[in-house]
């Protein structure tokens, strides 16, 4: 039972990423034509892999919103690619849409263990 409520921790913060992931890229979006303004991204994914492999406890790893490191710096200043933008929207929201139904998934699971249905 403590896995099955550990994957649904895991599965929530990977639900808050996305969420949070989702907000960074429209206002990449929105800046697009904004001088000297640099992408943001969200830092999650390789956080929970260094916890994992270390052994702590994923469901502390929370995502955050930093200055993206990378992306070619444009004559303005402005390093948003309109093209990576919308490719990562479109992966992002795979990604939402696939933690939401195993999460669920394994909440119906769990309420038909708890019911004994």
């Amino acid at each position: 039972m403590v896995g099955s409520s550990l994957g649904i921790d895991v599965l929530a913060r990977v639900l808050d990423a996305a969420s949070l992931r989702h907000r960074a890229i429209a206002q990449n979006v929105a800046n697009v034509n904004t001088p000297n303004y640099h992408r943001l991204t969200v830092n999650f994914e390789d956080d929970l892999t260094h916890v994992l492999k270390a052994g702590g406890d994923p469901g502390a790893v929370k995502p955050r919103t930093v200055e993206a490191a990378d992306g070619t710096e444009r004559a303005d200043g402005n390093t948003v690619d309109i093209d990576q933008e919308m490719g990562q929207l479109s992966d992002n929201g795979l990604l939402y849409s696939a933690a939401a139904q195993i999460m669920a998934s394994r909440i119906a699971t769990l309420r038909s263990a708890i019911t004994g249905r």
